[in-house]
């Protein structure tokens, strides 16, 4: 009884102090270039991320860096730092889970000339599934820039990306 008792709390302890590492590589678009006749958005660019989670019951909550490329009609790539909780819906095998981020942008450049934007803070809602080691993510991103020319102080933007726990 004792050794299955150590046993139990040994594994517990072990579950719940897990962290999961996602690499992530997807596509990022201006959430404006959305064209209703032809139902698609017109331009995408590269987007590749690092997340780290911890598993505490139905959430898991971490951090994330994330390269977000240009976009045709912006012109402005960043890369933000986050925080992000995960909301499980259904912990057994599929796993859907709602996403939260919220952070702040370590690096924005502009290919416009005499623009200096800078970007304040980030933040998203998205939703995604994890299917044993891959992972999927649909999420809305608002960038608060400063200083871009062309008088825009939101760069609003759709990413899907794909993810590999590798840890």
């Amino acid at each position: 009884m004792k050794k299955g008792l150590i046993a139990l709390f040994l594994a517990a302890s072990t579950a719940a102090f897990s962290m999961d590492a996602h690499l992530r590589l997807g596509a990022i678009t201006n959430a404006g270039s959305y064209n209703k006749e032809d139902k698609s958005f017109e331009s995408y660019a590269p987007t590749l991320g690092l997340e780290i989670t911890q598993t505490l019951l139905l959430a898991d909550i971490g951090v994330g860096i994330a390269y977000n490329g240009k976009t045709s009609g912006t012109d402005i790539e960043t890369v933000p730092a986050y925080g992000l909780i995960k909301m499980n819906l259904f912990p057994v095998g599929v796993k859907p889970y709602l996403v939260g981020k919220v952070g702040k942008v370590l690096y924005t450049r502009d290919s416009v000339s005499n623009s200096n934007p800078d970007g304040k803070y980030f933040y998203g809602a998205g939703v995604g599934m994890d299917i044993f080691a891959l992972q999927g993510e649909i999420l809305y991103s608002v960038t608060k820039i400063d200083g871009d020319k062309r008088g825009n102080d939101n760069l609003e933007q759709i990413s899907f990306t794909l993810g590999y726990n590798f840890f």
